[in-house]
């Protein structure tokens, strides 16, 4: 993981940002979901990064390898938490192809949330990010639910540390 630093998102940033999530989702989902989501210019994303950042709505963590985004990470909490459910919500933990299996990802989660109770939505096609999340005390809850954007099954995982 050399060369790999991690920071908080600025506004300026936003495009970078927009411009990876695109990446992200086209080397993962291309395939399973329509390529015309996936297709999406990043352009069309940046207002809604940018306004995420500026608002602070979501805390946003940036991976750079030089001057190239490799992973992002991005919470929100819930005000007031869902039922049952921790109040921080991992939104996004995206990382490119060729950085995943170094341990970044793990770096990624713990700048975003610590050791800290949280839950998260994953694709039930992704298997990857299932075992990576299964392996960090996450565990599925509730009935799978229908993702309307991409038609794909989505499960909520939520990561409870016991209670001292």
């Amino acid at each position: 993981m050399t060369g790999i630093a991690l920071a908080r998102a600025r506004l300026e940033d936003a495009p970078a940002v927009a411009a990876f999530q695109t990446l992200a989702w086209q080397q993962t989902y291309r395939g399973l979901i329509d390529d015309a989501l996936l297709d999406v210019p990043a352009e069309d994303r940046v207002g809604r990064w940018a306004e995420r950042i500026r608002s602070g709505s979501r805390s946003v963590t940036i991976a750079w390898q030089i001057h190239s985004v490799v992973g992002v990470a991005s919470t929100s909490i819930d005000d007031p938490p869902r039922a049952g459910l921790p109040a921080t919500e991992l939104s996004t933990l995206y990382l490119r192809r060729d950085v995943q299996g170094i341990g970044l990802g793990s770096r990624l989660l713990h700048a975003a949330i610590g050791d800290d109770d949280a839950h998260l939505l994953v694709f039930e096609v992704n298997e990857r990010a299932r075992a990576f999340y299964e392996r960090r005390g996450f565990q599925p809850e509730g009935a799978v639910l229908h993702d309307a954007g991409t038609g794909l099954g989505e499960r909520r995982w939520a990561r409870r540390r016991p209670t001292g």
